[in-house]
């Protein structure tokens, strides 16, 4: 599996996900915001603050938000959705 070596979020709550192969995927989550897990991505600054290390995507819970639970979607997680 390639590493991830950047993530960009658009406004229209698509992720692009450049790997260390040279290779990229579009990512859209418009209907993983609106779902109970990714509810707070709806706001656009919180899905815009998207962070990622080699083998994931994710979203701090933040200091202000402490009962928020981080956000993370691995690069299998992301792939396995893409086939369907």
């Amino acid at each position: 599996m390639s590493k991830i070596v950047n993530v960009s979020a658009g406004d229209d709550y698509k992720l692009l996900i450049d790997f260390e192969d040279g290779s990229s995927i579009t990512y859209n989550m418009q209907k993983l915001v609106r779902t109970i897990p990714y509810l707070r991505l709806k706001d656009s600054s919180s899905f815009q603050a998207v962070k990622f290390d080699e083998e994931s995507v994710y979203w701090d819970a933040g200091a202000e938000k402490p009962e928020y639970f981080p956000l993370r979607l691995s690069v299998d997680t992301i792939l396995f959705s893409l086939r369907g």
